[in-house]
C-alpha cells in the first residue's frame, strides 16, 4: 500500500465522522465527512512547520476527500442545511486510527477538490514519482482550483520529472496578458490594469514571475534602476527555465518582451538572445567560447614573456582570453559605448558586474568583474592564476548585474575577484559599491578588507 503525505505546508484535524458517508473517494472508500471546527488548529499548534515533513505523516496516511459543513466552504461546496455549504475538501485519513486532517491555504483555508480531480490526484501518488498523466488527467486537473493544481505540480517538480506538458495545466493566461501589457508600454502605450501572478508559476522553475511583476512595478512608477534590475533578472531566470512548461502562446509573448528589453538595453544582449531563442524553439548556436592550452610552447632562447590570446563576441561585449607564460590569463571585455549610455550606466547600474566563469580541468570558478567607463568605451579586466591542468576555457556567465544586485552575491565569490585585481580605479569601484550598500550588510566589511 502507497502511504500518502499532505500536498500543502498545513493540515489541520478535524473530528472523524461517527460513520462513512455515502460519497465515495478516489481509491473506491467511503470519503471522510466532518464538520469544520470552530477553532482552528494549524499543524497541530506549529503554524512554522511543513507537515509534507512532519513525522506523522511518515506512515499509514491515504488520500480522501473530505466532506465538509462550513459557512465559507469554496467554489465547489454546496448549499446545505441552515444557510451552511457542504463541499468536498482535499484530506487524509489514517487507516489505523481514523484520524482525519484537512489541507489548507495560505490562508489557512480548505481546499475544495472535485471528484475527478481526487481520482486523478490519488492515481498520480499511487505511481509517485514516476507516474505520467492522461490527456484526459490533464484536462481534469486543469478544472481544478489553482491552489490544488500548484501543490501538486510542486510536489511533482520536487520528487519526479513530471512531462512540461503537465505544467500547463496553471493559469497562464495571466503571464501571458502582463507580457503583452508591459511589451505594449515599452512601444509606448498605457499601463493596464494590475495583474497579480502571486506564487501560483513557482512549480515551473526559476521564479521569473516575480520579476514580471517587478518590471510591472517599475514601469508604473517610472524607476529606471526598477526597470533595469527587473529586465536582469527576468532574463537570468528565463535562461534557467524549461521552455517546454510554458504554453506556445505565452512562450511567443515572453519572447517578444525580452527582444523589447535588450533593444531598450543592449547590455542584456547576450543573455536576451539565448532566451529568445529557447522560447521560440530557435537554434542560436553563440560562436564558443575558446578552450586554451595552459602549458605554452617554449619560444627558444629567447627570455621574453610569451602570451597567446582569443577574441569572440558576447554582445555588446568583445571579450578576450589570454594566456601568458609569467602564470597568469586575463579576461577582459570591452564595448563602445552609445549616446545615451551614460544614464542607464549611472541610473541603472550605479556601476556595472559583468560575471564570467573559467572552466578548468578542476572544475569551474566565477569571478566579477568590475567594469569601469572611460571615455568612449565601457570595459574591465581581471588577471587571474593560471588553474590547475592543462587548459582554460572562460565565458560570460549571465547578464551583467549593478549595485542593486550586489546584496545578493557570494561572499566568496566578491573577495575572490577583488584579490585578483591590479587595477587602483576597479578597487575605487568596488568601494563606491560598499557605500551603496546598508551600514550593516555583511559584504561591506568583505569589501573593506579586500580592497586594502
Amino acid at each position: 500500500m502507497t502511504d500518502h503525505r499532505p500536498l500543502s505546508v498545513w493540515t489541520a484535524t478535524v473530528p472523524s465522522p461517527p460513520s462513512p458517508s455515502s460519497a465515495v473517494s478516489a481509491t473506491g472508500t467511503p470519503s471522510a465527512a466532518a464538520a469544520w471546527p470552530p477553532g482552528l488548529v494549524v499543524n497541530d499548534g506549529d503554524e512554522r512547520a511543513d507537515a509534507r515533513r512532519l513525522p506523522r505523516f511518515a506512515h499509514g496516511w491515504r488520500r480522501h476527500g473530505v466532506l465538509l459543513e462550513h459557512g465559507e466552504q469554496g467554489e465547489h461546496g454546496e448549499q446545505g442545511e441552515q444557510g451552511g455549504r457542504r463541499g468536498q475538501v482535499l484530506g487524509l485519513v489514517n487507516e489505523l486510527t481514523g484520524e482525519t486532517v484537512v489541507e489548507l491555504d495560505e490562508l489557512a483555508r480548505p481546499l475544495p477538490v472535485t471528484d475527478a480531480g481526487l481520482r486523478v490526484i490519488t492515481r498520480l501518488e499511487e505511481g509517485w514519482p514516476d507516474a505520467t498523466p492522461s490527456t484526459a488527467d490533464t484536462k481534469v486537473l486543469a478544472r481544478e482550483q489553482i491552489e490544488v493544481r500548484r501543490l501538486l505540480l510542486a510536489r511533482l517538480a520536487a520528487e519526479g520529472r513530471p512531462p512540461g506538458k503537465l505544467f500547463h495545466i496553471l493559469p497562464w493566461d495571466r503571464v501571458t496578458r502582463l507580457a503583452d501589457d508591459l511589451d505594449a508600454v515599452l512601444d509606448g502605450g498605457a499601463p493596464g490594469p494590475v495583474i497579480r501572478l502571486r506564487h501560483w508559476f513557482r512549480p515551473a522553475g526559476p521564479r521569473f514571475t516575480a520579476s514580471l511583476e517587478q518590471l510591472d512595478e517599475g514601469m508604473r512608477d517610472n524607476d529606471r534602476g526598477l526597470i533595469r534590475v527587473a529586465a536582469t533578472s527576468l532574463c537570468a531566470r528565463l535562461a534557467e527555465l524549461d521552455a517546454a512548461r510554458l504554453p506556445a502562446n505565452t512562450r511567443a509573448s515572453l519572447a517578444s518582451l525580452v527582444d523589447a528589453l535588450a533593444r531598450e538595453n543592449r547590455f542584456l544582449g547576450h543573455t536576451a538572445a539565448q532566451v529568445t531563442g529557447k522560447l521560440r524553439g530557435e537554434d542560436r548556436p553563440a560562436q564558443a567560447a575558446p578552450r586554451m592550452d595552459t602549458v605554452l610552447l617554449d619560444a627558444g632562447a629567447s627570455d621574453a614573456i610569451r602570451r597567446e590570446s582569443q577574441e569572440f563576441e558576447r554582445a555588446p561585449f568583445t571579450v578576450r582570453v589570454a594566456v601568458a607564460s609569467t602564470g597568469h590569463v586575463t579576461v577582459s571585455a570591452r564595448t563602445l559605448l552609445r549616446p545615451g549610455e551614460d544614464r542607464l550606466l549611472a541610473e541603472g547600474y550605479g556601476v556595472m558586474l559583468l560575471p564570467v566563469r573559467i572552466l578548468h580541468a578542476q572544475g569551474s570558478t566565477r569571478y566579477w568583474v568590475v567594469m569601469e567607463p572611460s571615455e568612449a568605451f565601457l570595459g574591465g579586466s581581471l588577471p587571474l592564476p593560471i588553474p590547475a591542468g592543462d587548459f582554460v576555457e572562460t565565458d560570460v556567465d549571465g547578464p551583467p548585474v549593478g549595485v542593486m544586485e550586489v546584496e545578493s552575491l557570494s561572499a566568496e565569490e566578491v573577495e575572490r575577484s577583488i584579490g585578483a585585481i591590479e587595477t587602483g580605479s576597479y578597487l575605487d569601484l568596488w568601494e563606491r559599491i560598499a557605500d551603496a550598500l546598508p551600514p550593516s550588510h555583511l559584504l561591506r566589511d568583505v569589501i573593506g578588507r579586500a580592497v586594502q
